[in-house]
Order: structure tokens, then sequence, then C-alpha cells
């Protein structure tokens, strides 16, 4: 299965924004602080300037170079997606005479050995996906994909549940539904069972549409149960919204997670839902502030550790890492742009600024360390992060299924897929190294 590059990278980005607009439009969700917000938002305890591009929070940077922790892959022009096991799924990228190609497929991490994947023959090459993925058994990777090629409000879009069988490569179809969004959401919930979402669009007496949340569980076999379905209306005109949104759902320690926002009294509130594994609503948690952090976008992604709230918004595609403490919600880092980008594994949380310039793509020639939250001792770290690359071009920061983290550069000051350098570490070895220096 091919792909060029730029319609991998930015069709999902493109995509997300579209439907975004689709779903919420101007009616549903226009949640522009108002001047009171605004005064709310200056006046925190944080003493933090929220309009800031870049925050990081205040930590003493430590001297040893946990760069020398990680381990470096050399796999051939090949960008790993995630791990499945000691297995990578990833794609390799070659010139072609249209541009650079990519071939999706598998590598063994050891060997190096390449797995190529047997498509089926009834699946044709997919258009977008929402970008989240599960891996259940350190076997089978599940993922969601949009097989319609048309880009409308009215399109009901081909989505195929597939699933990867790293023994073989085997790629099949477990499941396929027809939705006015093509963007289907993921979270695993453990070894056996994941958790999937939706938010379309669906008919209202009272306004122009209804918004739709939508949840399912699925097991190892690709058999699903409905367990949410949530109704929110709203309109400019109402002061107070109608049923629950929610906007992202998480896993946190295999329980069930919602976060959305609701209008109320005229001034819009953000809550987190709490629900059982049959859909039942067990509570729900206003989280005071939060308004004012996020004010008017809507998330791309959501994570939750701990008191910890990571997650990514769409307008702007800025990065967030809150944290829940008695007298509200705190920020603790925000990247705009993704010039901050962090990634979350079982027991940490790991952020780091980018070397490049997000606006001229030019290297900047400053000491960027690597941030580490001990989730689990509520702890923040900081060390320096000296790669051992000439001019090293920061591309990405990312968690893997198997607990590790993998940090991506480019060598000689410029991005090109050909020339990625990639490096990895375990969380065993995280541990290690910050219980002797901390």
């Amino acid at each position: 299965m091919k792909k060029f590059i730029s319609i991998y990278s930015s069709l999902l980005v493109c995509f997300a924004l579209l439907s975004m607009c689709f779903l919420f439009g101007c009616s549903s969700v226009d949640s522009k602080p108002s001047a009171d917000e605004k005064n709310e938002s200056e006046n925190t305890s944080q003493s933090i300037n929220l309009n800031e591009d870049v925050i990081l929070p205040k930590v003493n940077v430590k001297s040893t170079n946990l760069a020398k922790e990680f381990k470096n892959l050399n796999l051939n022009n090949f960008t790993i997606v995630n791990a499945i096991g000691n297995t990578y799924y990833g794609y390799k990228s070659t010139y072609s005479d249209g541009g650079i190609n990519d071939e999706f497929m598998l590598i063994e991490s050891k060997s190096g050995k390449e797995i190529r994947l047997n498509t089926p023959q009834n699946i044709t090459n997919w258009s977008v996906g929402s970008g989240s993925m599960v891996v259940l058994k350190d076997k089978y990777l599940y993922e969601w994909k949009s097989y319609t090629s048309e880009f409308s409000e009215d399109t009901a879009h081909d989505v195929k549940l597939t699933r990867i069988d790293v023994e073989n490569g085997t790629i099949e179809i477990v499941d396929e539904l027809e939705c006015s969004n093509p963007l289907i959401y993921m979270c695993q919930i453990n070894d056996t069972e994941f958790l999937s979402y939706s938010i379309t669009q669906g008919p209202s007496d009272k306004t122009e549409y209804a918004v739709i949340s939508t949840a399912w569980i699925y097991d190892i076999n690709g058999e699903k149960k409905e367990i949410i379905n949530e109704r929110y209306e709203n309109d400019v005109s109402w002061t107070d919204s109608e049923g629950i949104l929610i906007e992202r759902f998480a896993v946190k320690d295999g329980e069930l997670f919602g976060l959305g926002r609701r209008l109320i009294s005229g001034k819009y509130q953000f809550f987190l839902y709490h629900y059982d594994k049959s859909g039942k609503l067990m509570n729900e948690e206003a989280l005071i502030g939060f308004e004012n952090i996020i004010g008017s976008e809507q998330m791309l992604e959501l994570h939750l550790m701990e008191d910890y709230i990571a997650f990514r918004t769409y307008e702007s595609l800025t990065n967030y890492i809150c944290k829940k403490t008695q007298n509200g919600i705190d920020l603790v880092m925000k990247g705009a742009d993704r010039q901050v980008q962090y990634a979350v594994t079982n027991k940490y949380i790991f952020f780091i600024e980018s070397n490049v310039n997000v606006y001229s793509g030019e290297i900047e020639q400053n000491d960027y360390p690597l941030y580490i939250i001990d989730i689990q001792n509520n702890k923040i770290y900081a060390t320096n992060f000296s790669v051992p690359l000439k001019d090293p071009y920061f591309v990405n920061i990312q968690p893997l299924s198997n607990e590790s983290l993998l940090i991506t550069y480019c060598d000689n000051g410029a991005y090109d897929p050909l020339k990625i350098k990639q490096f990895v570490i375990d969380e065993d070895t995280v541990y290690n190294v910050t219980e002797k220096l901390y």
C-alpha cells in the first residue's frame, strides 16, 4: 500500500479542521471568552500570560545528557508509526518521478527484516484517517480509515476498521461504517478491548442540527457494543445548551472518561464525564478554569494521567499540559503551532521545545532540554538533550505502544524524510536514570 508523504501528513490536519467546522459550526460551539472571562484569566493564581506562544515550567535543568541513553535506530529510510511487540509498523520512503513515495510495511526491530503487508483486493488506497490506533496482545494493530475520495458535507464516508496481523502482515477488515464524519478515534482499554468513538451531526427540531457523540467497545475479534450515545443541542440565541457534548474520550486506568463543554447562563464551562463500561454515567466533574486555557478551540486529541490533562487543538495545533488542583486547572506547558511537542507513556509525560523555527524553518541555536513529568511521584524534571548529530533538525516525539519513547531528527539542519534519524528509549531506562539523578 503506497501513499505520498505530503498526503499522509497533511490530509489528517485539513480534514480534521473541515470536520470540526462541519460538526460544530458557529452555532454549536462559539466560546470566545467574554471581557469578564478574559479578566478572570489574567487574574489566575498561576501568574502566567496565557497568550504567550510558549510556556514551560520553571525547573532547574540537570547537566546529565539523557540523549546518551537513547538507542539510535538505523532502519534504512523507514519511518516508525507504532510498535507491535518487537515489530515496527511504518512506511519506507523512496524517490520517484512524482516525488517521495511511501510504502507501508512492518520491520522486525532486532533483525531488520521487512514484512510486506498483504492487502485484500477489495481495499483501495485510503484517503484519510484519525491518526489514532491501538495494539492488542502485541499481535494486532487496529486503525480506522476512510476509503472515500470525495470531500463534501453531503458525503457518506466509507470508513473501515482494519486489523494488521504482525505475524504475517495480513490486513483484514473487521468492521465497516457509513458516516458523515470520516474520523473515528480509538482508545485502548486493556489488552483485549478498545473504545472507538465518533462525533457526527444529527437532526434537530430545535436548532440547525444536533451533535451526536457515539462510543463503542470492541473486543479483539472486532465484535462491538454501542455503550454511549449523547445528544447535544445549542444555538447562538440560547443561554443554556441542552444535553451532553463529548468532544474527546480518553481511558485512564481502564476507566472511560469524556471531556466536553456546555453553555450555562451564557458562558461555556467544561466538564469531565466518568462512564462505566456499560455506558452508565457515574459522575461528572467541572473543570474550573479550563475554558480560559483552551478558549474557542477544539481538541484534536486528549490524554488523562492521574491529575494531568494533555491535549492538542485543531485550529492552531497548540499542545497543552494542564493539571487539576483544588483551585481549578493550572497550565503546565503550552506550545503554539507545535513549538513544544509532548508524548505520553504509562508512567511519564515527556515534552520538548522544537529547535526549528516553525515559521521560517530555520534551526535555532539554543539549548532545548527534555522535560519529564513523573506522573506517579508528581515531579517535573528537565535534563540536557544534546543529540549526537550535526545541526539536528527536530521532527517529532511520540510514544509507542510498547511503552517506549521515540524521538525523530534529521541531520545537517534540514528536513529530509529519506535522511531521518530515530532514537528510542524504554520506560525502564528512564526510571533507572531519573532514580539516580534525582
